[in-house]
């Protein structure tokens, strides 16, 4: 008959499962920490050129330090805005609720208030259904525009909403309206 050691049955491979998941641990968070600088900083070069996409005209961009238009309740808010610093213009980033989540979206405005472009910078929306709001055809629709006539894209003749992608459609009219407020409540690029 075989005596049981309890350490070596119990005790041993808990201290070993213990020790694997320390160095595992301290390994996910040594990488985090070299990682998180560059991720940071590739995010904003990317930020970087999506302002410059959306507003060709503009130098270089300063962050609008003044309050932005925050609406939390609808889950739709101005994460940033940046305005060119040779006065063409600004870029408002929003954050507005769709169906897969929150939807990231960079909206250029000129100096005369009319939106130069719009560009969905992420999302967790179904892919090829909600995303066929974000394609170039349908973010296109509002270039040129200087107001929005119903916050609900259903409601505003001036914009087609896209038929079976509507909660998207809706996030990323209610986006551009965000934007369209933000320079209204900056008074305009100063």
């Amino acid at each position: 008959m075989k005596k049981n050691n309890t350490f070596n049955e119990y005790v041993a491979p808990i201290l070993v499962l213990v020790s694997i998941c320390l160095v595992v641990t301290f390994a996910l968070a040594a990488t985090y920490g070299v990682t998180k600088p560059i991720i940071e900083e590739n995010s904003a070069k990317a930020a970087d050129k999506a302002r410059v996409e959306l507003l060709a005209e503009a130098d270089s961009f300063t962050e609008y330090d003044g309050e932005l238009a925050v609406t939390v309740e609808e889950q739709v808010f101005v994460v940033d805005c940046f305005v060119a610093d040779n006065k063409t213009g600004m870029v408002v980033t929003v954050k507005t609720k769709s169906f897969g989540g929150l939807v990231t979206t960079m909206i250029g405005v000129d100096s005369k208030g009319s939106v130069t472009g719009v560009k969905v910078t992420e999302h967790a929306d179904t892919p090829g259904l909600g995303t066929k709001a974000m394609t170039p055809e349908h973010l296109g629709q509002y270039e040129g525009l200087m107001e929005i006539t119903a916050r609900n894209v259903k409601e505003d003749e001036a914009i087609n909403h896209v038929s079976g992608a509507s909660i998207s459609s809706g996030a990323i009219h209610e986006a551009v309206y965000c934007a369209l407020e933000q320079y209204k409540e900056m008074g305009g690029v100063n």
